[in-house]
Order: structure tokens, then sequence, then C-alpha cells
């Protein structure tokens, strides 16, 4: 469980990090601070997305067991960055 402070110092990370992608021309969809320790940042895809897998700054990873997609991921400021590229069938 995570106190108050931790929370606070968690969502001004995450302010920080939301700003600075924007500032490097990512689109922000949502995030989600369910663990306080490493908050989800989701983006919208973009060419920038596709720069950082060709770069091997993100890499991409497979969710779903029935309905497998494709999303790519990098830890950016503690925070884990992801973004949905399509569905695999």
């Amino acid at each position: 469980m995570s106190s108050n402070s931790e929370i606070a110092s968690t969502m001004s990370t995450v302010s920080q990090v939301v700003s600075q992608l924007t500032s490097d021309g990512f689109l922000v969809n949502r995030v989600i601070v369910g663990n306080a320790q490493r908050p989800t940042i989701f983006l919208f895809v973009n060419d920038r997305c596709r720069a950082l897998i060709s770069s091997g700054r993100a890499h991409y990873r497979y969710i779903g067991n029935h309905c497998r997609i494709k999303q790519g991921a990098f830890e950016f400021g503690g925070c884990c960055v992801v973004w949905s590229e399509n569905l695999i069938n």
C-alpha cells in the first residue's frame, strides 16, 4: 500500500514524463497509476513510436491469450510507456 507522499511524488513524476513525451512529439492517450512504483503511460501510435523500435530504444511485446495484441514498450522516467500497434490473429 502506497502512502500519500509516495502517491504525490509519483503523480509529480508522471506529470513531468507526460510533459516530456508531449514535447518530444508523442501523443499521450491515458495514464494508469495503479502501481505507484511503476505507472503506465499509454500513447497513440505514431511515427515517433516506430522510430524508437527501429533504433532499439523500444521493443515489441505481445499480450493476451485469445486475441493477441502487439504493443510497443519502453521505460522512461520510472514509467512504463506503451502503445498498441494492432491485433494479431
